[in-house]
């Protein structure tokens, strides 16, 4: 096991009502990261279950930085968020072209760098934009994030699994509103 897997597989699960403080504290970490590897963002957006006021979730802010066309993260863009406590973890294997940090300090932060407008990008801000808009789907994901937290207290990666179709039945959901509502 790689020190990434038994990272995320040894890692305590909790999910905690939604905290309006996550969207300043995303200002403030977007902010520096701009400033650290400016040169290939095009755009930072607070996504996961922190950036959707009134779900539950991990007190794990996620950020999403899209790359300019054709930019690549260089050792020195790790570097500069070296310089900010961010660990970098790689390249996601579910998930190729997604580059994983985090910091955990005080606040907890994850980066997810990605390309622009790209297949990555679209469906994360999708998402988050589908379950700001439906707060019944709020509720429901809030119902099975506690129920795989019971389940898989001590393991993120059972925690995502008892999750995943769930996720995925609404990502689908998302793309036939997004379809339907001309966006």
């Amino acid at each position: 096991m790689s020190k990434k897997q038994n990272k995320v597989e040894k890692t305590e699960v909790r999910v905690i009502p939604y905290d309006p403080k996550w969207t300043v504290l995303f200002a403030e970490e977007a902010y520096s990261i701009r400033n650290a590897i400016s040169e290939i963002v095009s755009s930072i957006e607070h996504f996961g279950s922190t950036s959707v006021p009134g779900l539950d979730a991990k007190p794990i802010v996620d950020i999403l930085v899209g790359t300019q066309s054709g930019a690549r993260h260089t050792d020195a863009h790790i570097q500069a968020l070296a310089k900010l406590n961010y660990e970098f973890l790689g390249e996601d294997g579910r998930r190729p072209g997604r580059f994983f940090f985090q910091k955990r300090e005080l606040n907890h932060f994850n980066i997810s760098i990605v390309p622009f407008d790209g297949d990555l990008w679209r469906d994360n801000i999708l998402f988050r934009d589908y379950l700001r808009t439906h707060p019944e789907e709020v509720c429901f994901y809030a119902s099975i994030k506690k129920a795989a937290e019971q389940i898989s207290p001590n393991s993120l990666l059972g925690y995502q699994n008892y999750k995943r179709s769930f996720v995925e039945e609404m990502k689908e959901r998302a793309r036939v509103w997004h379809n339907n509502s001309g966006h």
